[in-house]
């Protein structure tokens, strides 16, 4: 009786742990084919131009993200804030994948082949489609051109095609990791390992371990490369160098909705304009050059710029008036506003009467240089005084409406008046310089957006300022650069406080404030220690 339970006991865990090896060989290789099938999204994404289910589902993420959360992670993280966020939801879906592979099991399953690759489709299937919709109908929410480029039939199209290569990947991939690990005899399955020479299991499975092991290279290189692609913002000022009058193209700042920018054609591209017009008309790519030119220096800034930071950058820009291109299509009365719309999806609005400004422009120049694709080739807004936000990149449509028209970022709780807040910076000497106890030359830029700057001062004790030896002024759009030599009373450690005052005559205001909603405020400070 004893060697009976003994028999019946062991034999119940050898089954409990084939099964828990089983399983444990389910997850890694359903998350192996997921990491494998994000590659081929992405890969299919290069062809088809049609957003892969990583963008929806990132989109759909920060779209639900609370606005304290999304100020706190963007101020947190700052340009790292998308290639995380991509890598995260690369690791949610392998985990997706290993859970997909346990709940299905058909690769361990007795029955055809083509049986199991069908029922596993359809588990996959029944899973994923309705997180994809999900997805979907959260990035549809609220916008009026919700997904550009992304059809029903292609979604559906190109869901089908990521379900069946995770499908086959996974049952491809299960047997080989299984031989790589050594596992041939936890097989539970159709067929029981056939007995083989000591060799040939030694090089079968040193065969599974470089299949397997180039499937994840590959793929794993692959999807680092998306994420290598995804920038932040950067700017050739700032970095204990004194801005340049102009910012040079390769360094002008980049900020974007998009996980991966579009990519236009000129000779496709065409300049819609509709709504409240007398004729609504299609300007091409060839009829805007030849329009009247017009050349501006124009600095623009994101709106999520922190005091003292680098998210702005000056430049030459060359185009046409955006009066000239309304008055073509003979703009109505009964317009008040621009209803802006992109390539990308991004939507805007500014009044018309700042669409009508002689400096508001459509250009298609920067700094000489027909515009890369990263900055909106082949034709983006340059809008004086507003915001980045505001400056639309890959422009395609303007609807003139006579409604108060949200945008992309206005129905996410930021500004939609996005008016320029003056701004002062330190760029020389670097944050915590030691400098020796003489004098010390400061320099750095002031900006205000269209109102132009009046003064810059400077304080070392909070209350008592100074005006700047000089101010070199750019252009009347741009900032300007300010210089200082400031003379320390004693040695020891200061915080030295810049700010600026507007055309207007108005002060930059001391309060400070986070970027979102409205931009930041506040004076930028440089701590100094003098020996």
């Amino acid at each position: 009786m004893t060697t009976t339970a003994n028999t019946a006991s062991t034999a119940s865990f050898l089954v409990e742990r084939r099964e828990r090896i089983g399983q444990t060989l389910l997850f890694q290789s359903g998350a192996l084919a997921a990491l494998v099938t994000v590659a081929f999204m992405l890969l299919l994404r290069r062809f088809t131009e049609t957003d892969s289910l990583i963008e929806i589902v990132g989109e759909a993420f920060i779209q639900l993200m609370p606005m304290a959360m999304f100020s706190f992670l963007l101020e947190t993280l700052k340009s790292a804030a998308k290639p995380l966020l991509v890598i995260g939801i690369v690791l949610g879906m392998m985990f997706l994948g290993g859970g997909i592979a346990r709940l299905d099991g058909t690769p361990l399953r007795t029955g055809t082949r083509g049986w199991r690759f069908w029922r596993g489709l359809l588990v996959t299937l029944s899973i994923w489609v309705p997180l994809a919709i999900f997805a979907v109908i959260v990035v549809s929410i609220g916008t009026v051109e919700p997904i550009t480029n992304r059809s029903v039939a292609a979604l559906a199209l190109i869901l089908l095609a990521d379900c069946a290569v995770f499908v086959a990947a996974n049952y491809l991939l299960l047997p080989l990791i299984r031989s790589a690990l050594g596992q041939e005899s936890t097989r539970v399955d159709y067929r029981e390992h056939v007995d083989a020479p000591p060799s040939d299991l030694g090089r079968r499975r040193l065969i599974s371990q470089v299949v397997v092991g180039a499937a994840a290279l590959a793929s794993a290189a692959y999807v680092g490369r998306f994420v290598s692609e995804i920038r932040g913002g950067s700017i050739g000022g700032g970095s204990n160098a004194i801005s340049e009058p102009v910012t040079p193209n390769d360094s002008f700042y980049l900020i974007s909705k998009n996980f991966v920018d579009p990519g236009v054609d000129a000779d496709d591209w065409r300049l819609r304009i509709t709504g409240l017009v007398e004729t609504p008309r299609d300007i091409a790519y060839s009829e805007l050059l030849a329009m009247q030119q017009q050349e501006q220096l124009t600095t623009l800034t994101c709106i999520s710029n922190e005091i003292g930071g680098e998210l702005i950058s000056n430049a030459k820009w060359t185009g046409v008036r955006l009066s000239d291109i309304l008055a073509i299509a003979g703009v109505n009365p009964a317009a008040t506003e621009l209803a802006l719309y992109a390539d990308d999806g991004y939507t805007e609005s500014f009044p018309l009467a700042k669409a009508l400004e002689p400096t508001t422009m459509l250009a298609y120049l920067m700094n000489d240089e027909t515009l890369s694709s990263r900055h909106g080739y082949p034709a983006r807004l340059i809008v004086p005084g507003l915001y980045g936000i505001k400056n639309v990149k890959w422009l395609t449509r303007i609807d003139l409406v006579s409604s108060d028209f949200k945008g992309y970022w206005q129905q996410r709780g930021w500004t939609d008046e996005a008016t320029i807040q003056t701004m002062s910076r330190f760029d020389v000497p670097g944050a915590r310089a030691i400098v020796p106890f003489e004098p010390v030359q400061l320099a750095g830029i002031a900006f205000a957006g269209d109102r132009g700057i009046s003064a810059v001062e400077i304080s070392d004790d909070g209350d008592t300022w100074h005006p700047v030896d000089s101010i070199e002024r750019i252009a009347p759009l741009s900032w300007v650069i300010w210089r200082f030599t400031w003379n320390p009373p004693d040695s020891g450690t200061y915080t030295l406080r810049v700010r600026a005052t507007d055309g207007t005559g108005a002060v930059q205001t001391s309060s400070r404030r986070d970027p979102i909603p409205d931009g930041a405020t506040g004076y930028h400070t440089l701590d100094i220690g003098v020996t």
